[in-house]
């Protein structure tokens, strides 16, 4: 008898809306993507640069604030809320980046950076976010439509990293690279290949209370792994950093007895974090274990930081996709989320 996770046949009974093939395809989309037209804006004395995104277009703002962090001294922010924060002035430039262009949230952002006299790039695939952008003479990239925002990241995170090297912040991503390892990915944690560390680790987290620790390079990659893992396989999943999970939550790995009983726990390493930092992790898996706690660590992979945060997000897409076939659910579907939309939208 076939094994779902080994059987495209048996996949599309649950894979209703083909997320597998997006998934598959991701090597393409870098390609597509890195082609984009951007435009150019002024390369003035900015204070700071804000992301302002949600969801699986924050994503990319997480992956691009790691390589400033490695370049640039300039404040690179993620904000992930409505609004701006106060520090926020016309030398400031904002990042508004909705991929369907209608988050009420990047919205609300957009409005305030106009306020302010920020300068402003909005990045969609239309919406309200281009119908304001057209405006108010904002530079707009338009990206491709048609797909669930969680499988855009490559439209999302190479155009705003290509106007961030134009601007001279951060160095060229190698975007040949990434879609090699996307391909590689798509080979080796595949379909047809029968056993993979992406199957396995879906087997392992299924039915289990799921932790994620990573340094602060990897934690993009770990933040998509929860994500990817809440929509597409519709599973909990935690999240913290080294070091300060160190300072209070090892503590929590005590009580109540049911949760550390059926918790796993994954560590994603880098070759570039701070040698204390691995000695930390070191020294929390032997406590892990100490308490009969699975734990399994994972290597990222690549030359440049960004190659390696992508290398790990896209073993997460597929550990996701995998996991969400094996607790029966379509992992596209996300009706609680399409509730929550539509009854902010008619209270608004």
């Amino acid at each position: 008898m076939p094994v779902i996770l080994d059987s495209r046949d048996l996949i599309k009974k649950i894979d209703k809306s083909g997320m597998l093939k997006l998934i598959e395809n991701f090597d393409s989309q870098c390609i597509e993507a890195d082609s984009i037209s951007i435009g150019d804006i002024p390369a003035r004395d900015y204070n700071c640069i804000v992301f302002a995104g949600m969801g699986g277009s924050a994503i990319a703002g997480d992956i691009l604030k790691q390589m400033f962090e490695q370049h640039c001294s300039l404040p690179f922010i993620v904000h992930r809320n409505y609004g701006l924060p106060d520090y926020v002035n016309d030398r400031s430039l904002v990042f508004a980046v909705s991929y369907s262009g209608d988050t009420e949230e990047t919205l609300s952002a957009f409005r305030e950076a106009m306020k302010r006299n920020a300068l402003v790039v909005s990045l969609s695939s239309g919406g309200q976010l281009e119908k304001l952008s057209n405006k108010y003479g904002v530079l707009y990239i338009k990206i491709p439509a048609g797909q669930p925002p969680r499988c855009s990241l490559g439209y999302i995170f190479f155009p705003l990293a290509n106007l961030l090297r134009k601007l001279g912040y951060v160095k060229q991503v190698n975007v040949e690279k990434i879609a090699e390892i996307a391909k590689n990915c798509a080979n080796v944690y595949g379909v047809e290949s029968r056993e993979n560390k992406a199957k396995e680790f879906a087997r392992i987290m299924r039915g289990k209370i799921v932790v994620l620790y990573s340094g602060d390079i990897l934690l993009p990659a770990a933040t998509r792994w929860k994500t990817q893992m809440a929509e597409n396989s519709k599973q909990m999943v935690a999240v913290n950093v080294f070091p300060e999970m160190n300072h209070n939550e090892i503590m929590a790995w005590n009580f109540p007895l049911n949760w550390i009983s059926n918790s796993v726990v994954f560590f994603l390493r880098d070759t570039r974090d701070n040698e204390r930092v691995k000695l930390r992790m070191d020294l929390t898996g032997k406590i892990l274990k100490s308490k009969s706690t699975p734990v399994y660590e994972v290597e990222s992979e690549g030359t440049q930081v960004v190659e390696r945060i992508f290398s790990l997000i896209l073993l997460g897409d597929w550990i996701s996709f995998y996991l969400a076939l094996l607790n029966g659910v379509d992992p596209t579907e996300i009706k609680e989320i399409s509730y929550l939309k539509r009854e902010l939208a008619s209270s608004s």
